[in-house]
């Protein structure tokens, strides 16, 4: 599993598609060094995977929390894997942290570096990615999420 966080706004895919090569290019060097910063990557993942990303924010934008996903899928490809048509199951989701305690959060599972670095990052910046993905398993293919989700 590979896990890591991103102290930015993050683009849309609208914005994204229109974006210059530079302001791409910029965009993956920032998420290739918080990968970087949290994992060993030693070869691309060759398998199928899961991707989960978080956008916490305290400006709301009101941006979607799917159109956020894709553009940073796109800059994992040839970091973490070969390309993002590996990732079959994805969950993208969004925290209004001005209206929301984060203490509810479960941060079991991660590195005390890393909930140190989110912990700081909630109080202090705009926006926060949270991103994770994975070796998929059947297991993580369920129905009936509310019940079944944890």
């Amino acid at each position: 599993m590979y896990y890591f966080i991103v102290k930015r706004q993050p683009p849309t895919f609208n914005s994204w598609k229109g974006a210059s090569k530079e302001k791409k290019r910029i965009y993956k060097a920032c998420i290739e060094h918080s990968v970087n910063k949290y994992n060993q990557v030693s070869s691309l993942f060759l398998g199928d995977m899961y991707g989960l990303v978080f956008h916490f924010y305290n400006k709301n934008l009101k941006i979607d929390a799917d159109n956020i996903s894709k553009p940073l899928w796109d800059c994992l490809k040839g970091v973490l894997y070969e390309d993002d048509f590996q990732i079959k199951v994805r969950l993208a989701g969004s925290f209004d942290l001005s209206s929301n305690d984060f203490s509810i959060l479960d941060f079991s599972g991660l590195s005390g570096d890393l909930i140190d670095e989110m912990l700081d990052a909630l109080e202090h910046e705009e926006h926060v990615l949270y991103v994770e993905c994975g070796s998929l398993k059947p297991s993580m293919c369920r129905f009936n999420f509310m019940d079944n989700g944890n």
